[in-house]
């Protein structure tokens, strides 16, 4: 039977959360929320997901709005064309990516994990850092209201993709499936593409004309006709993993966008 999945509308109870934290969307499995409801104790609220919180604690979510996931999106998209609808789409081709990854981490597939997890990472090159950070980021974040801080955090979390990513497929190499990890990379990004989907795009389609939109779609365009695949490589090859240097260095980035991000302020619990 099809997981029902449910996109739920949720204010976080912490104190001091701020932009997304206070408010957001997380998409959850219907059984999953019911489990999570029942660990709250109080009527209305859930406890957040693996995941959800971005200091990796367990905070009460006061359901504000809950909606079929899949009806919720295409509702959603209707109403923005161009290459923020394009954004959308291609969101939608990795969540049923990730659908296939959970399937493989409960098959342990090594091998089949190892080719899905490449192809993630070159939607997560394409969409998030060539499309969205070179050409969308820089087109928005003077616009937006408190368009440099939400840029930095949509930023921090690509790194974090990348990051989380490249660890999994170093375990992979030595013949592990790390599922901790796994899961925290499927979690985190549900809910980043539905946080784009919900918050982010939604916002910078009503602060944008239409001239510029068409700018962005053509120069969008561009990158996705120049981009060359990433060859997911031999699972099996010896010697150092070509993925541990990239990870210092973008294990370093994370902490120099946190640093701008926090604005020198007590940071926010997720």
């Amino acid at each position: 039977m099809k997981r029902k999945m449910l996109n739920i509308k949720y204010e976080c109870q912490h104190p001091s959360c701020w932009v997304f934290c206070k408010k957001g969307d997380v998409t959850l499995d219907e059984s999953e929320l019911k489990e999570l409801s029942s660990d709250a104790g109080e009527e209305g609220i859930f406890k957040s997901p693996t995941g959800a919180c971005r200091l990796g604690f367990s905070q009460k979510f006061k359901v504000v709005d809950l909606q079929d996931a899949r009806e919720r999106a295409e509702t959603g998209k209707k109403a923005i064309a161009g290459a923020l609808r394009d954004l959308m789409e291609e969101h939608k081709v990795v969540l049923e990516k990730l659908d296939t990854i959970e399937a493989q981490v409960r098959k342990r597939d090594i091998d089949g994990l190892w080719l899905s997890t490449a192809s993630v990472e070159n939607d997560i090159v394409l969409h998030s850092l060539k499309k969205e950070e070179e050409v969308l980021f820089p087109a928005v974040e003077k616009v937006l209201p408190l368009g440099e801080a939400l840029v930095g955090i949509m930023r921090e979390d690509h790194k974090e993709f990348v990051s989380i990513l490249h660890g999994f497929r170093c375990a992979l190499q030595d013949g592990e499936i790390l599922d901790g990890l796994v899961n925290t990379l499927v979690v985190n990004l549900r809910n980043h593409i539905s946080k784009e989907d919900k918050e982010f795009l939604p916002m910078i389609d009503e602060h944008l004309d239409e001239k510029e939109k068409d700018r962005i779609l053509e120069e969008m365009n561009k990158l996705e006709k120049a981009h060359i695949l990433l060859s997911p490589g031999d699972r099996k090859s010896k010697g150092l993993s070509p993925y541990s240097e990239d990870r210092k260095r973008m294990d370093a980035e994370i902490l120099a966008i946190k640093s701008i991000t926090s604005k020198g302020g007590e940071a926010c619990c997720h």
